[in-house]
């Protein structure tokens, strides 16, 4: 072979393979970062198949976690799915980037109640991805006395079958509410009394988790957990001797919401994403799926009927009137932050 037919057959290999190694990196790609048990790989495969686009995928089981992720600077994600007042902190920091609506004809489908949220009025970063409450799953064959409000966590009798979130804010806010005060207080005199009260129940309490709640109370190691209406609710769908409520004194109304980072380096696959989450069918396969409350009005017809009809997962207005959302709280942030390190190291 003649040196220069073994110079081209070299070049027309290593441009073959380049051509190859370029295709290959010009798939398109979607980053989503989301809550665990939120969305499963059957939806994920879905949108992969209908659109071409790879989903890669990371969980998180706090704001808390979502923000420092967020803050750091170092995150590649396309779509977040933060909390209300977790919304209001990243557009104060300017790591949202503002949607484009009519890229998203499919935001039709939400439901009007979830298209003026104080915290995003008229949807300009955030879409809703889910909504719930936090209150108490129970068994009912362990626990006597009625569940009916947030002193039962605080019973000497359940020591080490008690179950609180991993989470300040709500831990903090269970507490705020069950003394009668908004679980956005800033007071100094009231977050002191939750301090000192969350202390005194820690020797109770066998585990703090946001992840697994409802597998832990499923397993029968705890018979009191305070959780997310949606993972109780399905436990209680496998054990029937399982109860979810809101206590009388309220609780936190939360709503999960689609958002783009600023930073995402996919702004068209992640609209096409979202855009995909608020189809009919796909919103109610979610539903189906997590369990929790969906946003998304026309998905109401591909919901089960029991989960829509079932007050765990969507409680009466009576219930609502007592609950609130969570808000920035600002500067007060770090107190929280300094008290529940203190409360955890005890």
């Amino acid at each position: 072979m003649s040196v220069g037919l073994m110079l081209l057959l070299i070049a027309l290999i290593v441009g073959c393979g380049g051509k190859g190694d370029q295709t290959a990196n010009s798939q398109k790609q979607l980053n989503l970062y989301i809550w665990s048990a939120y969305i499963n790989e059957d939806i994920v495969h879905k949108f992969e198949k209908q659109t071409g686009i790879r989903v890669r995928f990371d969980t998180y089981d706090s704001n808390e976690a979502l923000l420092e992720k967020m803050q750091s600077g170092v995150s590649d994600y396309d779509v977040i799915v933060p909390s209300d007042y977790t919304v209001r902190i990243l557009k104060k920091q300017n790591l949202l980037q503002k949607l484009d609506l009519a890229k998203i004809p499919n935001i039709k489908n939400l439901s009007a109640r979830f298209r003026k949220l104080p915290f995003d009025p008229g949807n300009e970063y955030s879409i809703a991805f889910d909504w719930g409450t936090t209150g108490i799953g129970y068994n009912k064959t362990k626990v006597t006395e009625p569940v009916d409000s947030w002193a039962i966590l605080w019973n000497p009798k359940y020591k080490d079958r008690i179950l609180m979130l991993d989470d300040e804010r709500e831990v903090f806010g269970c507490v705020l509410k069950w003394k009668g005060h908004s679980l956005n207080s800033t007071n100094k005199a009231d977050l002191d009394e939750a301090k000192n009260l969350l202390i005194q129940q820690k020797p109770l309490v066998k585990t703090y988790s946001s992840s697994n709640f409802d597998e832990i109370l499923l397993s029968g190691d705890v018979w009191l957990a305070q959780g997310w209406s949606g993972q109780l609710a399905k436990a209680a769908d496998q054990n029937k001797d399982l109860a979810y409520v809101v206590p009388k004194e309220g609780g936190t109304i939360w709503v999960d919401n689609m958002a783009m980072p600023a930073s995402g380096p996919h702004k068209e696959e992640a609209y096409t994403f979202i855009n995909f989450i608020l189809d009919p069918q796909i919103g109610g396969d979610i539903a189906n799926f997590n369990g929790y409350a969906s946003p998304n009005e026309a998905a109401k017809a591909f919901i089960k009927p029991q989960y829509l009809n079932d007050p765990a997962r969507y409680p009466t207005e009576e219930t609502l009137s007592k609950c609130e959302l969570l808000e920035d709280l600002g500067e007060t942030t770090v107190v929280f932050d300094r008290y529940w390190t203190e409360i955890k190291s005890h």
